[in-house]
């Protein structure tokens, strides 16, 4: 049975009207809400057609919501699933879309397009409109910078013009304008700028072909669903009569429609609860999200202001860790902009005899590592650190954090590499990445036969597939570093009458059983040659049916010919090496891609004791970890708005001091909201802004990652790759660190 202490209790008296809730983490926030629906549920009133609605941020909070408060129902006696509907925020939408689909415009068959077909449709739409538009490049570029150089580049040219259209038609849909509204806007204040002509005939293609398909994308869902509730009182006090009490998760990340929407189906009378934490808010970057929403509700005249301080998660020098993070950024930034930041309360112990106790303190609960460290020395100093505490704690669990998804997978890649036990959370799980580098390397190989470093790449990257033993690995190495020295490839795969195809080839002693497995795979190179003339996709699974044999590999090669299909139609001229790059950022954890692996479905940490989960920050909101490794806190990664800060945002091909995300959204911004300060604003501007509201985040960001652990916390840095340009420590980390060194110091 759920305990509440006293916080917890006072919540629970709630009975009807307007309450928010600032929650600090590892308060019980989703317990206590979980046993409020239950309560309502039980003494609410309700009528049979009437259901408690929980509204949420994502599917697993769902799940987890749904899976509590069926708990608490079925321990009253009651049937479970009755009286309550938990959704997210855009499931809630679609409910709503799908009961009047004529109010929003669409028929009553429609689909939605999922992000990676949104993403591929907006690319497509990109890719030839940067082929007409050569002055886009001349705008934004450098004039040292070469394109073509620019275009080959990890997150280059094209990536950077495709993910700005992703952002502008996202906040013009969140701001509820159509591509016809923003021109009449332009017209209206005459305003000349190349990125809005961009972003508004992209958006206008784009929205084309969502209604040749009769589609919307998850953009769509929340404002069409607002539409609908603007567009029919009667079918609107249907719902509020249907959901006559909303109790809202996370509500520190709404955004203005989200909260319109909300606002509308509670109505000027209606019962709503809103919980969120406004020191947890981290996915506010070029959207429309923004913590001040909660803050303002809790400040409302009507609204029952509540918090829930007490937190059992950490032991208490982690506690009193985020709490001077709290304190310096309110009372010490250097920049006066970023001092709000972080709000109060700040987080309390869980008082004597509660029932949900902290974990006991001890003296190295913290380490900060205040050392210049390579990017590569502080992969491996974290590495052997992990080997030597887990065998000593198989019963703890452990996470180590990354800022970016690139970063977390070369620590991956060295865990794998030490044998230490592993689960991650990244753009692609480390099978995904596998598979797809055997095949990009493939690709390379047979593009060019006669290149004996990509086939010798290649025939290593397969040979290597299920050897762990350091002798056999060496056995590989040596067998393709001699084919790699071959000066006559033709031979080693066609060779001439009379003559084995090893002669030549000056191959170390190696067993007949590695032999045997090298001609069979110089058989399969031999067919995938005779086999380029295919189309793209039906290569792929050429390739695939000779390799794998498990259903998981199979169906992520079918995932990766379907990919390459689409690239293909979008470019025709690309050929064999093009295809491979595109494997290549997903081996390279550049591109999400989701795969079939264990290690990508639902987490939860306490299944995972013994093993090492990497991440990033951002996905390790609302997990928790025994030990936790925060990594690369540096200036880069944690700017704070000093001059000697970058900025990730801020390409290194585009001209100084112009961000052009920032530049375009708030020329949007001051568009549809008449907001003549940001439309005549001069370059630069946005992008000091943009400065601001970044570090503001990642301020928040670094607080989540210090309340994910709750024994043992670990924070390093490092001074980045540019050798001519190092890294410092992040300012709040410097911060940190003499707090902690101050109070760690010998009596």
């Amino acid at each position: 049975m759920f305990e509440p202490r006293l916080n917890q209790a006072q919540i629970l008296e709630y009975t009807k009207g307007r309450m928010g809730i600032s929650a600090v983490p590892g308060s019980g926030k989703t317990h206590t809400l979980s046993y409020l629906a239950s309560q309502l549920i039980l003494t609410g009133d309700l009528e049979n057609d009437q259901e408690i609605l929980i509204v949420t941020l994502v599917n697993s909070a769902v799940d987890n919501f749904t899976t509590r408060i069926s708990g608490f129902v079925r321990a009253a006696g009651l049937l479970d699933n009755v009286g309550y509907r938990v959704r997210t925020l855009h499931g809630l939408a679609h409910d709503i879309i799908l009961e009047r689909p004529d109010l929003a415009g669409l028929s009553s068959q429609f689909t939605i397009v999922d992000e990676v077909e949104s993403d591929r449709m907006i690319e497509q739409i990109t890719t030839a409109y940067n082929r007409l538009h050569p002055e886009l490049a001349e705008f934004l570029l450098k004039t040292s910078v070469d394109l073509a150089q620019v275009n080959r580049s990890r997150n280059g040219w094209p990536q950077l013009i495709t993910t700005l259209n992703q952002n502008f038609i996202s906040q013009a849909k969140d701001l509820q304008a159509e591509p016809e509204d923003i021109l009449r806007k332009i017209e209206h204040y005459q305003c000349s700028d190349v990125l809005l002509e961009m972003g508004v005939e992209v958006y206008q293609q784009y929205q084309r072909g969502l209604r040749y398909r009769n589609a919307l994308d998850f953009s769509d869902l929340i404002r069409l669903a607002y539409r609908v509730l603007e567009s029919d009182p009667a079918f609107l006090e249907r719902l509020r009569y249907r959901w006559p009490y909303v109790l809202e998760d996370e509500a520190q990340d709404s955004s203005s429609i989200q909260e319109k929407m909300l606002r509308l189906l509670v109505g000027a009378e209606g019962n709503w609860v809103r919980v969120g934490d406004p020191n947890q808010a981290i996915y506010e970057t070029f959207t429309t999200a923004n913590p001040r929403f909660l803050r303002n509700f809790l400040k409302e005249e009507g609204v029952r202001s509540m918090s829930l301080p007490h937190s059992g998660r950490s032991n208490i020098s982690i506690l009193n860790l985020a709490n001077n993070l709290i304190e310096w950024t309110r009372n010490h930034h250097p920049v006066s902009d970023l001092r709000d930041s972080l709000d109060v309360p700040f987080i309390e112990p869980t008082p004597q005899g509660d029932p949900q106790p902290n974990p006991i303190d001890h003296p190295h609960a913290i380490y900060i590592r205040n050392a210049n460290t390579t990017p590569d020395e502080e992969i491996r100093i974290v590495v052997e650190n992990i080997k030597r505490w887990l065998p000593q704690n198989p019963d703890k669990t452990l996470a180590v954090l990354c800022p970016i998804g690139w970063y977390g997978e070369k620590v991956a890649d060295a865990l794998h590499k030490a044998e230490i036990p592993m689960v991650e959370l990244l753009k692609s799980s480390q099978s995904t990445r596998k598979i797809a580098s055997i095949v990009e390397k493939v690709l390379l190989a047979i593009a060019n036969p006669n290149d004996a470093g990509n086939n010798s790449e290649a025939i290593k990257q397969i040979l290597k597939v299920g050897i762990n033993e350091d002798d056999q690995v060496e056995e590989v190495n040596r067998l393709t570093t001699a084919i790699r020295k071959c000066n006559r490839m033709e031979e080693f795969y066609y060779p001439v009458p009379g003559r084995e195809w090893s002669t030549g080839l000056e191959l170390p002693d190696a067993s007949e059983a590695l032999l045997e497995r090298l001609d069979d795979l110089r058989q399969k190179f031999i067919r995938w040659h005779l086999a380029t003339s295919l189309p793209i996709d039906q290569l792929i699974l050429t390739v695939a049916q000779d390799l794998f044999t498990s259903p998981a590999e199979l169906a992520l090669a079918h995932k990766f010919a379907l990919l390459l299909e689409f690239s293909a139609d979008l470019h025709p001229e690309y050929l064999l090496p093009d295809f491979a790059s595109e494997l290549a950022e997903i081996s390279g954890n550049i591109r999400k891609f989701n795969g079939f692996s264990d290690e990508e479905l639902r987490f939860n940490p306490d299944d995972h004791k013994g093993e090492v989960f990497v991440s990033t920050y951002h996905k390790a909101k609302g997990l928790e970890w025994d030990r936790v490794y925060l990594m690369s806190v540096n200036n880069y990664d944690f700017p704070s708005a000093q001059e000697f800060d970058n900025y990730i945002g801020e390409k290194w091909f585009i001209r100084e001091d112009f961000n052009p995300h920032a530049e375009v959204l708030d020329r949007l911004t001051g568009l549809l909201t008449n907001n003549a300060q940001l439309i005549t604003a001069p370059p630069g501007a946005a992008t000091r802004q943009a400065r601001l509201d970044y570090a503001s985040e990642r301020l928040r960001l670094l607080f989540v990652g210090i309340t994910r652990a709750r024994q043992s916390l670990v924070i390093t840095w490092n001074t980045g790759s540019r050798k001519n340009e190092p890294q410092r420590m992040a300012l709040p980390l410097e911060a940190l660190y003499a707090y902690w060194s101050s109070s760690n110091e010998p009596a």
